[in-house]
């Protein structure tokens, strides 16, 4: 590849990156030598010519643009040219000699506060010229920010716009907001995608983990909960960055230049500047040549003096629920806090300050702003029905389900009163209450699709198939717009073996939601098991490409090649998803099968090993360490991993795999010399559901 010319020009002087779509070069003009440049080479989703044809026409108005943004503005990365050559399309870019911010912020060490709001007054002005010129950048990430080396000025490169429409590819989903996902991006997505990169470099995250942010969501809001005791942030930067981050797209900042309005005003607080009319009371002053200006003087103190306006405990109240109603939360918190101090016995203030605090996510603070509501007023259906939810997030399931209880006898018509307590009930396993509350929430709101997913996926858990599939028709016929349904119809019939007719709905609900990382994982699985190589790689890699980071899509591509025979590719995967998650007991045992087929009997024992380490219940891992030590002719060590192998299957109820393991137990207990037994399956550990 090196030593290649590009468009007759560009020398190829080294590989940067290589993925499925987009491959980085360094390169430099042949013309002009020793002038370098970037390179991204973009595979277009499609060969067809007649779509190729509609690509060479959006790529070129997408280059257009962004060409003309590096011209005017000094801290955008130049496009330097964009062309065409075999069905691939080509973007050629500035050269930008520094680092980028992965190498300041992802390094597992928090920033302070002052160093996290510098970034961002800095990147927020960038994009405001960006989204004045009608472009969203599309792909905020910590490495498509880069701080120059000759001016330590921050640039910003790699816009996301002219690479998804070749591509159809989004940025990695650790930055991305839901309706960028649905392929509709706004203005605030590029906002959203900062916000999440301040949050990980309070918080002092390494890059591999930023993307556990997105699984620490409020199950009931959506939005992230990141703020705990151990991070130093102030309460006014984290009610910026909570409003940045915002699930709901119109609850967010609707334009970059309110965030840096906010910011501007935050550290003008932090480090307060002389006020215009201090500034004239000195000037005055240093002035001073009669008694008649002292005179003056002490009329502007006594003139300036504020005037004293009182306010009760009721209009603090409304104003509190005004800015609650506008989603300035600890806005609202300060206000419903001053309400209480002049009026103690307000219950009111208490249970919406409560409220304040369950949306800031601080669960314990609205449990006991619930708790003392309901001690003012013990009638009060709301505070029971807060406290519930608050209950919840804190894992305290039956406490939870006594408050909805209550909210539910004091208003017997709040469908969401049963529905919170129907998801209470099944952290409980009372699947029988769980589904009765699912079904009064659904008579007393008949649209409610959340009610009939969440009874729909207690029912088809519980193999109640037909009424589980009624119920995902259901929010079909509600919202045929919904992938997850699709998804859930899936599972059931993937769990009946009917793979076609599973593949069938996990293909709508791609369809629905071409982000819809679980459905292609799920695909890839059957078309493996199918035997259909190319279609299973073509999902395992669009997952990895959604999620990069998720350990358990790089485990099922390593089962699906090793399968297939690539051991090599298996022992990358099973290795990369053991690097994601050091705790992935699945990986090991699965590295250790390829290991064991290899012939590398020392690194299959190991690996069995660890995994048994991890969950010391695992009877497959058991089982194959058994196989593994009758290879190294070690007896008694196989005797003693099958009858493990045994007890564990027998107590799980997995009939095959018990009289495998039976049959191997028999054959090195009946007969003095260890008979080679076959090699374990090639997908051992049970696909993801």
């Amino acid at each position: 590849m090196n030593g290649q010319i590009l468009d007759a020009r560009y020398r190829i002087l080294k590989v940067l990156n290589v993925d499925e779509v987009i491959q980085t070069y360094l390169v430099e003009d042949a013309i002009l030598p020793g002038s370098q440049f970037i390179v991204k080479q973009l595979h277009p989703a499609s060969d067809h010519l007649q779509d190729l044809i509609g690509l060479q026409s959006l790529f070129t108005d997408e280059a257009k643009t962004l060409q003309q943004l590096g011209q005017e503005h000094d801290q955008i990365q130049k496009l330097v040219a964009y062309f065409e050559e075999n069905k691939e399309f080509y973007l050629v870019q500035e050269f930008i000699h520094g680092n980028n911010l992965t190498e300041e912020i992802l390094l597992g060490t928090p920033l302070t506060e002052e160093e996290v709001i510098s970034f961002l007054l800095e990147v927020l002005a960038i994009l405001a010229f960006v989204h004045s010129r009608g472009v969203m950048h599309r792909d905020i990430k910590p490495a498509n920010i880069i701080r120059r080396e000759s001016d330590k000025k921050l640039v910003l490169v790699d816009f996301g716009a002219v690479q998804e429409v070749v591509t159809t590819i989004v940025g990695n989903l650790e930055y991305v907001p839901v309706e960028q996902l649905r392929g509709e991006p706004q203005y605030n997505s590029d906002i959203y995608a900062l916000g999440i990169v301040a949050i990980a470099a309070l918080i002092g995250l390494p890059a591999n983990e930023v993307s556990r942010l997105q699984n620490q969501k409020s199950l009931l809001t959506g939005e992230i909960v990141w703020r705990d005791k151990n991070i130093k942030v102030s309460r006014q930067l984290a009610k910026i960055i909570n409003k940045m981050v915002r699930f709901d797209y119109r609850k967010r900042y609707q334009s970059v230049t309110e965030v840096l309005n906010d910011l501007q005003e935050l550290t003008t607080d932090q480090h307060p500047q002389p006020k215009q009319n201090q500034i004239k009371i000195w000037l005055i002053m240093a002035g001073i040549v009669s008694c008649i200006t002292i005179g003056l003087v002490t009329w502007f103190f006594q003139s300036s003096k504020p005037v004293v306006t009182t306010v009760n405990s009721e209009q603090l109240y409304q104003e509190g629920v005004r800015k609650y109603q506008a989603g300035k939360y600890q806005a609202a918190v300060d206000d419903f806090t001053q309400a209480i101090e002049l009026d103690p016995q307000n219950a009111l203030a208490y249970n919406k300050r409560g409220n304040a605090f369950y949306q800031l996510g601080n669960y314990q603070q609205a449990q006991a702003d619930s708790s003392k509501a309901i001690s003012l007023n013990p009638q009060n259906a709301n505070a029971y029905y807060d406290r519930g939810f608050s209950l919840y997030e804190l894992g305290k399931y039956k406490e939870a389900i006594a408050d909805y209880t209550k909210a539910i006898e004091l208003n017997s018509q709040n469908a969401y009163a049963y529905y919170g307590r129907g998801l209470a009930r099944v952290q409980m396993k009372d699947n029988k209450g769980a589904n009765e509350d699912f079904s009064t929430a659904i008579r007393l709101q008949p649209n409610y699709t959340e009610a009939y997913l969440q009874r729909g996926i207690l029912r088809r858990r519980l193999k109640i198939q037909t009424t589980a599939m009624q119920d995902f028709e259901a929010i079909i016929n509600i919202d045929a717009n919904d992938a997850r349904p699709y998804y859930q119809k899936g599972l059931i019939h993937a769990s009946n073996n009917q793979k076609y007719a599973a593949i069938r709905e996990y293909t709508q609900a791609i369809n629905r939601n071409p982000n819809y990382a679980a459905a292609y994982l799920n695909r890839g699985d059957l078309h493996s098991e199918l035997g259909y190589k190319l279609e299973a790689n073509e999902d395992y890699n669009t997952v990895l490409q959604l999620n990069p980071q998720w350990a358990a899509a790089y485990n099922h591509r390593g089962m699906h090649r090793f399968s297939f025979g690539n051991y090599q590719g298996a022992i990358e995967d099973h290795t990369k998803a053991i690097e994601l998650n050091s705790k992935d007991a699945a990986a090991y045992n699965n590295r250790g099968n390829v290991n064991l087929q290899l012939g590398n009997h020392k690194a299959a024992h190991e690996d069995y090993s660890k995994a048994i380490a991890i969950n010391s219940k695992y009877g497959l891992a058991y089982y194959n360490r058994g196989v593994t030590r009758t290879k190294q002719r070690n007896k008694q060590g196989a005797i003693a991993d099958f009858k493990q192998a045994v007890r564990l299957f027998q107590q799980t109820g997995q009939r095959e795999s018990l009289k495998d393991a039976q049959r191997e137990l028999n054959l090195l207990q009946n007969r003095p010399t260890p008979v080679t037994t076959p090699s374990p399956t090639p997908s051992p550990t049970p696909r993801r559901r």
